[in-house]
This record gives C-alpha cells, structure tokens and sequence, in this order.
C-alpha cells in the first residue's frame, strides 16, 4: 500500500469519526490518554462463546465460530456458525443473522476479508478421544447486501496445523495475500507454539493460492497473538507460549511486508505492554485529521493462568519514525475498563467506535454480550 493509498484509507476511515461527537473526556483525565464514553449494550449473540474469529467488509460485521462449555455437562460445543450483523448510520449493530455454515465447527479459527471475499482459517477442536488442529481454508462471497454465498473450501491447506493465530489480508503491486500469524499446534505428544508465517496470494474469485512459510519468524512462538495490519507493517501484540507460566508475552514486534506477502526479518519494539497477555483483543484507530497519530488498544485477556483483565491498554504511534521505534509506551487508560474481566474476545473498531464480542471468565461463564463505547482518542 503506497503512502496516497494510506492518506485515501486514514480520511475515508475517520469521515464517520468526524461525524461523532466524543464528549466522554472529563477534566481529570489527561490529553495524552484515550477517554471511553460508557459501554453500551448491543444486540447480543444467540449463544455465549469464546474465541470466535471477527471481520469486517463495509458495514457488515460477521463473527464465526468459537466455543462455549459446558460445566454441568461436561461438554464442549463447537460452532460451526457465521453471524451477520450490519452497523447502523449512527455506529451500532443490527440484530444478528445466521448466514450458510461452514465446515466443522471450531474454536481459535481466524477471519479476514478481502474485496467481496470472506475467509476462515484453521483453529480446533476435541472430543474425549480426539484432539484436531485445522489445516484447512474455505472462503465465501459477501453479497452487497451482506449476505455469504455458500462456502467453499480451498484445496490448498497450510503447511502446518493451527489455531489460535491471526489471519491478515493485504493488497501489494503483485496482488492481494492472506498471511497466517503464529498459532499453536500438535506435534507428536508435544503442544507447540508457532513463530511462523504462512502466506497465500488470492484469486479474483476468492480462490487461495499454495501457502508457503517465510524465512523469517517471531521472536518466540506463541498462541493468541494479536496481529494487525499498520500501513505496510504488520504488528504483533503479546501472546501465550511454550511454558504456561513463564511464556505469556508482553513485547510488541513488527515487520514490514515484501510485495510478494512475505515478512521482512522481525523487529522488537523498544516499548512493552504492562503486563503479558493473551486472549485479549486489539483494534486501531487510525490518524485523522483530529488527532494525528494512530492509537494501538488491547483490550481484556489474561496476564496469566486464572486471571482475568478488564482493562485497556493503549501506545501512540507516530508517522514520522521506523515502525519499530514509531510505538510510543504502554499504559493502561484512566477508563474504559470492561464490566467484567475475560479472555478469548474478539473486537472490531469502525470509526470512534470500538466494539467487544463474547469471550469468558474466571467463572466459566461464557458471554454472549456485545459491547461498544464511542471514544475519544486523545493526543500523545
């Protein structure tokens, strides 16, 4: 993506900001912090669940997956399901629709659109007998009015099994890429925690080309990064890796993206989050003409076994700096925290706004809540 390309995408994504007013920001708080309106409850989920998969093409939003157990039972419950949900003029969601399913039912899949197209990868899921790590990738149209076409499943499979990892979609002057981020797998009797990369051209008509591995790999595997696109760069954030207790991330990596999809070698931000974590979420807020740097939030998770966080963690990034030194320092905002502590969330951002989906706690209860607050982003 070029720098014009960058200027078109950061003033059609804030013309909805600038339509809002934000007036959340109280006299206490200081100008160098996002400021969160309340949350507000939107139109909730059929069922509770975690660790669904989320994407966004134009106004539809479409949640897919995830899981939900159950402990009187003993039970897991898989979904196999794709829900629609379409944002309204002033920023919240429609009532939520059940579009075509897709193959097995699984938990810690990823999602990406491009174009007209929508796309699920991998994830997992078990039986008493049987633990399954998906290799697979299946795609459906998105209509203009929303709605998915049936889906349809690629004949070419990543080269290794996995879940709980992050699915990007980019456009190059050589065409348009998935690229699979990290994730966790089984090797042998081994759980394993991926630092690789997969990436994946994408056909006009949806279809997705052989995955290769690039050369270059994370700074440690882990599962349940959260990886976002900034500009050609992709970004990183926290993780769960190989040793429960001692692997659960809090550094922060970029790479910039080649026209063939493939990452550049990974750097380490010099800045950290607060604390480790994985299971959060994470969205950008994009440059606009109100405030000019963008602003990277986590949001939830776990900073470990058993724990749960309710708070937001947000960093400045400046336009004017290598991506690497561009991520400002972490902190948690003065407000904005969510209702409950829980993990295995997924959230989304258009405009101002930011929304939260699902997820569970330390409870085992699993939220079929949505949440969204309008915000303030503030200037570093």
């Amino acid at each position: 993506m070029n720098s014009s390309i960058w200027l078109l995408t950061i003033v059609l994504m804030s013309h909805f900001a600038l339509a809002q007013s934000t007036s959340c920001r109280q006299s206490w708080m200081p100008a160098d912090a996002p400021a969160f309106c309340p949350w507000q409850q939107e139109p909730p989920l059929p069922e509770g669940r975690s660790y669904s998969a989320i994407a966004i093409s134009g106004s539809h939003v479409f949640l897919l997956g995830g899981f939900r157990y159950d402990s009187t039972t003993n039970q897991v419950k898989y979904y196999d399901t794709a829900l629609r949900s379409d944002l309204s003029p002033d920023g919240h969601l429609g009532n939520w629709i059940s579009e075509a399913l897709f193959t097995n039912g699984r938990s810690g899949a990823a999602a990406a659109t491009a174009g007209q197209c929508l796309f699920l990868s991998g994830g997992s899921s078990s039986t008493p007998t049987d633990l399954r790590y998906y290799d697979d990738v299946q795609y459906a149209r998105i209509d203009a009015n929303g709605r998915l076409s049936d889906w349809k499943s690629s004949k070419n499979h990543f080269g290794t099994p996995r879940s709980n990892h992050s699915l990007l979609s980019l456009a190059t002057s050589q065409g348009s890429f998935l690229i699979a981020v990290a994730g966790v797998t089984q090797i042998g009797n081994d759980t394993v925690h991926l630092d690789t990369v997969e990436t994946a051209k994408i056909g006009t008509d949806c279809s997705v080309g052989p995955w290769s591995t690039a050369n270059y790999h994370l700074k440690g595997g882990r599962s349940s990064p959260q990886a976002l696109l900034l500009q050609d760069n992709i970004v990183v954030i926290g993780g769960w890796g190989d040793s429960d207790l001692l692997d659960v991330y809090r550094d922060v990596q970029t790479t910039a993206i080649r026209p063939d999809g493939s990452p550049m070698p990974w750097q380490v931000s010099s800045n950290t989050l607060p604390t480790g974590i994985y299971g959060h979420a994470t969205v950008m807020i994009p440059p606009s003409q109100t405030h000019s740097s963008a602003l990277l939030l986590s949001i939830g998770g776990q900073p470990g076994t058993g724990a749960y966080s309710n708070w937001v963690s947000y960093a400045y990034v400046s336009a004017n700096a290598p991506l690497y030194g561009a991520i400002g320092n972490w902190r948690i905002a003065p407000n904005g925290k969510l209702p409950t502590g829980r993990a295995g969330i997924c959230a989304a951002q258009s405009g101002n706004r930011i929304y939260v989906f699902g997820g569970n706690d330390s409870s085992n209860k699993y939220y079929g809540e949505v949440l969204s607050a309008e915000i303030d982003p503030g200037h570093p």
